[in-house]
């Protein structure tokens, strides 16, 4: 078997982080909806349920979700005491490893290459779409990052359609997308009129293909 097909299907099944959880000891953590923490240096988190955003003051950076690694590895001893701040979205339960004995256990069971590969591919895509975001219009980039939240954290309801959790509403929107709450509300309002968003209490329920080919 090529090492990209076996590649695939380790990620298909999630066989890394299963076989983390069942053999690795790690420190479980619950943080509740709006509390936030410091992911302190030369340790790596694995989210067992939940999301957290990465902070920078009252702008969301970056969203992570069931099964996301969160990294704090600094080979650089001298760049200070850089920490990074996370706010859970909701009810969140993770586990923290010692970053140098988690890359050791995966050395051991031949998997470290595949688990590089795997965050190398979740950043290259990451990157891409930070990229295209800084050319396009305002309107775009929320509508760019409500088709990232829907990919991520989208539950299936019926045939195209999908609920998102009730943490994502106009402020989160505007948070992760860099803008003003008046402009994710109007991207919102223009997605119901175009019958691509409604609303069935605090949640948004959405055609997740209108919504992928808008735009783009």
């Amino acid at each position: 078997m090529e090492y990209l097909d076996y590649y695939q299907i380790l990620k298909k099944d999630s066989f890394i982080e299963n076989i983390i959880r069942e053999q690795l000891t790690g420190q479980k953590k619950q943080i509740k909806p709006g509390e936030r923490i410091f992911l302190e240096k030369d340790r790596i988190l694995l989210i067992d349920r939940g999301a957290l955003v990465l902070c920078s003051g009252n702008t969301f950076l970056r969203s992570f979700k069931t099964n996301d690694y969160l990294h704090a590895i600094d080979p650089q001893k001298d760049q200070g005491d850089r920490k990074i701040l996370l706010e859970a979205m909701e009810h969140t339960i993770l586990r923290e490893y010692c970053a140098q004995e988690f890359l050791q256990f995966l050395e051991q069971k031949q998997l470290l290459s595949n688990f590089f590969l795997q965050e190398l591919e979740k950043a290259q895509k990451w990157s891409y779409m930070q990229a295209n975001r800084i050319i396009i219009s305002t309107e775009e980039r929320v509508i760019s990052v409500l088709q990232e939240l829907v990919e991520r954290f989208g539950k299936e309801v019926a045939h195209g359609k999908v609920i998102l959790p009730k943490w994502i509403k106009i402020v989160t929107l505007a948070k992760l997308s860099g803008c003003s709450r008046n402009m994710a509300s109007r991207s919102i309002q223009y997605l119901k009129k175009q019958g691509i968003l409604t609303q069935e209490k605090s949640l948004w329920e959405i055609n997740e293909k209108a919504l992928a080919n808008l735009y783009y």
